[in-house]
């Protein structure tokens, strides 16, 4: 997790003696590690008391602190995002050019299972955004183009497979948790992007990470002695 200290502060600071100014500090952390949380598991439609009772603060400090819900969701979003870009450096530096793309389409998608939110704001292409969301934007584009253009160049990446190509395929890990009563397991959406990547490979295959798909306890399973269930 990136210093909170170092995100954005859009609010006033208060006037007065420094214990006044360390609680200060120490209530908006709160705040924004209590969003991070909430809007992980709940979305960008969390509410702003539920919010605060979270951070152990009332919902008037948080807007004190920052004006309104949106733009503590903002905030912390901002952090998901420099987390993300930290990600993306490192894995330009990584000897294997088809290592570093995997890496970060993996740690991307699970970046999107494991925050509902973030999902949510990554998927947003319309109404305003603010100018620090726009330049992480920006800047995470970049690197994706990178390392596509490294892989490429390694004659490892599919020459007709666009950094945007890229991109979108990350949220295939998304919503592939069950089908028809087969239930895929916590890590079954790996097994998903390592298939979606095999995808855009020039050629080898990647070994699939963890156990296959399984009928949910839930289900009836039909009596195929090893065929086919149709």
């Amino acid at each position: 997790m990136p210093d909170l200290d170092s995100l954005p502060d859009t609010t006033t600071r208060p006037d007065g003696v420094p214990g006044a100014r360390m609680d200060a500090q120490r209530n908006r952390r709160q705040l924004i590690v209590a969003t991070r949380e909430a809007v992980a598991s709940r979305g960008l439609e969390v509410s702003a008391r539920d919010i605060a009772t979270a951070a152990g603060v009332g919902v008037g400090t948080l807007y004190r602190r920052f004006g309104t819900k949106e733009a503590l969701l903002g905030c912390a979003m901002l952090g998901l995002y420099d987390e993300l870009l930290d990600t993306a450096r490192r894995c330009l530096q990584r000897a294997d050019a088809w290592d570093g793309l995997t890496e970060f389409v993996m740690t991307l998608a699970g970046a999107h299972r494991d925050s509902r939110g973030l999902a949510e704001v990554t998927a947003m292409c319309d109404g305003p955004v603010s100018p620090e969301r726009a330049q992480r934007t920006v800047a995470l584009q970049d690197a994706v183009f990178r390392l596509t253009e490294r892989a490429q160049t390694a004659g490892a990446l599919r020459p007709d497979v666009t950094w945007q190509d890229v991109l979108i395929c990350s949220r295939a890990a998304l919503d592939v948790d069950r089908c028809l009563g087969i239930d895929a397991g916590p890590d079954g959406w790996r097994r998903v992007i390592a298939i979606v990547l095999d995808g855009m490979r020039v050629h080898g295959r990647s070994p699939l990470q963890g156990p296959g798909p399984q009928i949910h306890p839930g289900m009836t399973e039909p009596a195929t002695n090893g065929e086919s269930p149709a």
